[in-house]
C-alpha cells in the first residue's frame, strides 16, 4: 500500500450532478458545426455562390491539414497557461466568440462569394472548434478524478453531442412551413447560427463561473523537452492510438459510403434527414444504458463489444430491397446500428482520461491538452485516410455516383459499407480487450498520484 504523504494536497472534489451536465451542455452546439463542415457546407457553396468544386475541395482540404498542424500546439498552450491560470474555461469562451462570427460569416454567402471568403471563414470555425474540443477534454479528465465519474462526464457529453446532431437535422424538418422544403436553405441555416450564439455563448461564461478549475496538485507545467522521449515510454498511449487510429479509419470507409448506399443503392436519398434522426435518436436513448453496463464491465470491454455487434449487423443492410417500399425496416435497421454504436460516444474519451492520469504517474508533468490534441490529429488523419481509401476502392471498380451500378461497381459499394470498413475495427478490439488499465490499475494509479 502506498499511503499518503502529510502534505498531499487533497483530492478533488466530485462534481454534483448539475454541474457535470452544465460542463456538458456546450457540446450540444458544438454539433452545429461539425455536421455542417463535413456533410453539405462545400456543396452549399458550389450550388450556391461562384465558387468551384475544385476550388472547394482544395481550399477545405488545405485547411484541414493546417488545422490538425496547429492541434498540438494548442493543446501545449492549454496545459501551460491552464497550469498558470488555474483552469480552462478561457478557451471555450474564446471559442465560442470565435465560432460565432465565423459561422455568421460562412453560413451567409452571398452568389458572388469567393473561395477566399470561403477558405477565410472555414478555416476560423476549424481553429475554433479546436480552442473548444481540446481544452473541454483536457479539463474533463482532470475533473473526472474516479473511473465512474469520467464515465459520466463523457457519457453527458456524448449524450449532448448527439442531442445537437439531432436538432441539427429536426431544424428544416421543423422549418418546412416557412420554407416549403425539408432541405437546407440559407435561412434554416441563418437559424442554426443564431441558435449556437445563444446557447454557446452563455454556456461557456456559466462553466467559467461554476465548474472547479484544474486541481492544485504536484503536477508541473509541461515543457516541450522530453516529451517525445516520454510519450514513447507510455506503452497504454501506444495502444490507445493504433487502437483509435485502426477504429476511425474504418469508420471513414463507412462514412464516405453511407451516403451512396442509401441513396444509389437502397433509393431511399430522400429520407436521409429521418434516417439520420432515427440514428440519433437509437444513440441518444442507448447512451445511458451503455454507461450503466460499466457496473460489470471494463469501460475498453465495452467498446469492444460494441464495435463486435456492431460489425456483424452491418451486414444486415445486404437483406433489404432497395425502394422507399421497406423504408420502414431501413429505418429499424437504422435504429439498431445507432444504439450499438452508441459507447464510441464516451468509452475512447474515459480511456484516454485513464492514460492521462498514468502518464501523470510516470512523469509529473500534466499534458492532458497536449496528449487530446495528438488524439484529435490521429483520429482526424485516420479519419481522412479511411474516407479517401473507400473512394479510392470505388474508383478502382469503375464506381458512378448518382447512378445504378451493377456487378463489381456494386459489389464494391456493398463491400465498403458492410464489411472493410469492419476489418480495422475488429482488428482494433483486440487491442481494446487487452487495454492494460483497467478499474483495478486504475484506482492504484489514483492512489499513487494522491500519495504524493
Amino acid at each position: 500500500m502506498v499511503s499518503a504523504l502529510p502534505n498531499a494536497p487533497p483530492a478533488q472534489p466530485g462534481l454534483t450532478r448539475s454541474q457535470v451536465w452544465l460542463f456538458a451542455f456546450p457540446a450540444l452546439p458544438a454539433a452545429f458545426i461539425i455536421l455542417p463542415m463535413n456533410i453539405f457546407i462545400p456543396a452549399f457553396y458550389a450550388s450556391h455562390t461562384a465558387v468551384s468544386l475544385v476550388q472547394i475541395g482544395t481550399v477545405t482540404s488545405l485547411c484541414r491539414i493546417i488545422d490538425a498542424l496547429v492541434d498540438p500546439a494548442i493543446g501545449f498552450m492549454s496545459d501551460s497557461l491552464g497550469a498558470r491560470s488555474g483552469g480552462r474555461g478561457m478557451w471555450g469562451v474564446a471559442s465560442a466568440i470565435i465560432c460565432s462570427v465565423a459561422l455568421y460569416f460562412l453560413f451567409q454567402p452571398s452568389p458572388h462569394t469567393t473561395v477566399l471568403y470561403y477558405g477565410l471563414w472555414a478555416f476560423m470555425l476549424y481553429l475554433g472548434y479546436s480552442l473548444f474540443e481540446i481544452p473541454r477534454n483536457a479539463w474533463s479528465v482532470e475533473l473526472g478524478s474516479s473511473p465512474s465519474l469520467r464515465t459520466r462526464i463523457n457519457a453527458v457529453i456524448g449524450l449532448f453531442t448527439v442531442a445537437g446532431s439531432l436538432i441539427f437535422w429536426l431544424v428544416p424538418v421543423i422549418l418546412f412551413r416557412a420554407y416549403g422544403t425539408t432541405g437546407f436553405t440559407q435561412g434554416a441555416l441563418s437559424v442554426i447560427v443564431w441558435l449556437y450564439m445563444a446557447l454557446m455563448v452563455p454556456a461557456a461564461l456559466c462553466i467559467m463561473r461554476y465548474i472547479p478549475g484544474r486541481p492544485s496538485g504536484r503536477t508541473a507545467a509541461p515543457a516541450l523537452h522530453g516529451l517525445v522521449h516520454s510519450l514513447k515510454r507510455n506503452r497504454p498511449l501506444t495502444l490507445y492510438f493504433l487502437a483509435i487510429g485502426l477504429w476511425a479509419m474504418g469508420q471513414g470507409v463507412w462514412l464516405s459510403t453511407t451516403y451512396l448506399f442509401l441513396n444509389d443503392y437502397l433509393q431511399v436519398g430522400g429520407a436521409f434527414p429521418f434516417i439520420m434522426i432515427v440514428f440519433f435518436l437509437s444513440t441518444l436513448v442507448a447512451i445511458p444504458l451503455w454507461e450503466r453496463s460499466e457496473r460489470w464491465l471494463e469501460r475498453h470491454d465495452i467498446w469492444a463489444i460494441s464495435i463486435i455487434l456492431t460489425a456483424a449487423t452491418r451486414p444486415l443492410a445486404l437483406l433489404l430491397a432497395p425502394g422507399m417500399q421497406n423504408l420502414p425496416f431501413i429505418l429499424l435497421l437504422t435504429a439498431v446500428g445507432g444504439a450499438l454504436s452508441a459507447p464510441a460516444n464516451f468509452a475512447p474519451a474515459a480511456m484516454l482520461g485513464d492514460v492521462v492520469d498514468y502518464d501523470i504517474w510516470k512523469t509529473w508533468a500534466s499534458r492532458s491538452g497536449i496528449i487530446h490534441a495528438l488524439n484529435t490529429l490521429v483520429t482526424k488523419a485516420t479519419l481522412a485516410m479511411g474516407g479517401g481509401a473507400g473512394f479510392i476502392i470505388l474508383g478502382w471498380v469503375h464506381y458512378h455516383a448518382g447512378r445504378m451500378n451493377h456487378g463489381l461497381p456494386l459489389g464494391g459499394l456493398l463491400s465498403c459499407y458492410t464489411v472493410l470498413c469492419s476489418i480495422p475495427q475488429l482488428i482494433a478490439t483486440v487491442i481494446i480487450f487487452r487495454f492494460p488499465i483497467g478499474r483495478r490499475a486504475h484506482a492504484l494509479i489514483r492512489h499513487r498520484l494522491h500519495g504524493r
